[in-house]
């Protein structure tokens, strides 16, 4: 499963930070960052199969991350299918929610108008300077929640947000307990460093149906964006810096 950082706050009031791996299986195609929609600009790495995104970002203002969330079912239906056994061809894929979340003028309103039957299990993260939350599907083996996610350094896998019984979660918590960098270079020099970790417990997975083939940080502040992305295990290969995608015209801020 994905892994994703969150620093609320961390580097300035009003500013947000997030760094990801992607976990896929790696047959999956994919293409590389670039622009997903042109109204409003969405830009991010998409899916080669399903068409969406694992995450987008709003013209420099939001960003939306999808992870799998694993329902206490196994084989995950986050893989499989849909917590009541449905074929994963009759889901909706969770990338096009993405780009939907994304999109939006209101995207609390399109996870409250969901259809929540319609997607496997999903942790869903809007993150903007003004204030982040998080969307816990839980595909039908509980309810549904809107969590505000508060200031600090947050880990969020496959269970719930700094969820201390998952190991990689856990981890990566007690790394970032404290830490408050000087600038963006700093955040970014560690929790990529953070991505590309082999534990135990792994960050960077090599082992398995489902290993690292991606990673991202993306920073956002009010006068400012950087996007950095790479193909690949972080362990092995060098972020590249993206963020001439995020340029262009501003539009106003959507709801959050």
């Amino acid at each position: 499963m994905c892994t994703l950082i969150i620093g609320q706050g961390v580097l300035a009031p009003g500013s947000v930070l997030i760094a990801g791996n992607r976990d896929e299986d790696p047959s999956r195609p994919s293409r590389p960052p670039g622009v997903l929609r042109d109204v409003p600009r969405l830009v991010g790495g998409a899916d080669g199969r399903a068409g969406g995104t694992w995450m987008a970002i709003r013209e420099r203002r939001a960003a939306v991350a999808m992870l799998n969330r694993w329902s206490g079912v196994e084989p995950s239906p986050a893989d499989a299918g849909g917590a009541d056994g449905r074929a994963a061809s009759l889901l909706r894929s969770r990338g096009l929610l993405t780009l939907d979340l994304a999109g939006a003028e209101n995207p609390r309103a399109v996870a409250l108008q969901s259809a929540r039957d319609a997607y496997a299990p999903f942790n869903a993260v809007y993150a903007s300077p003004e204030g982040s939350w998080l969307w816990a599907h839980r595909g039908g083996l509980g309810e549904d929640a809107l969590l505000p996610i508060e200031p600090g350094w947050h880990v969020l896998t496959h269970r719930e947000l700094d969820d201390p019984a998952e190991p990689r979660a856990a981890a990566l918590v007690s790394r970032l307990r404290g830490f408050r960098p000087s600038g963006v270079d700093e955040a970014r020099a560690l929790v990529t460093s953070l991505l590309a970790s082999h534990g135990p417990p792994a960050v960077c997975i090599h082992q398995g149906r489902m290993v690292t083939v991606s990673s991202f940080v993306v920073w956002l502040a009010p006068d400012a964006a950087r996007y950095h992305h790479l193909d690949g295990r972080p362990c092995e290969r060098t972020f590249e810096d993206v963020s001439h995608l995020l340029s262009g015209a501003l539009s106003v801020e959507p709801r959050s």
